[in-house]
């Protein structure tokens, strides 16, 4: 993989890492203001919906965090770009749509296969 390719993804990944933090930010944010308020019905609705988001976000936002920080150190190894399934080389409009993946599309396909059976 070229230097430039390699330059570009990691940028990506960088702009998602910081991405995830804003949003989760914004929510802890938010779920301060609601706190700070005198509750009222629709506004104690409102809370009890942004905890739920947040509780189910953090535990994506997690996976997607340690993914990301996964493929950087990949990158920083010499070692990205491999599929952690076949060892092929995972290509670049792949990694474009997908920098954190850790399969190649053949092997991303097999397994969702078996996840649907």
């Amino acid at each position: 993989m070229h230097e430039q390719d390699l330059k570009r993804l990691k940028d990506l990944l960088l702009a998602q890492r910081r991405e995830i933090f804003e949003r989760l930010q914004g929510l802890e944010t938010e779920w301060k203001i609601l706190s700070a308020h005198d509750i009222e019905r629709e506004e104690e609705a409102q809370k009890a919906d942004l905890t739920a988001l947040f509780s189910q976000l953090d535990d994506l936002e997690k996976q997607e965090i340690e993914d990301i920080d996964l493929a950087l150190t990949k990158m920083a190894a010499a070692a990205y770009g491999a599929c952690e399934k076949c060892g092929k080389t995972i290509s670049l409009e792949r990694l474009e749509n997908l920098p954190a993946t850790r399969v190649c599309k053949r092997c991303a396909r097999e397994a969702e296969g078996k996840i649907r059976h």
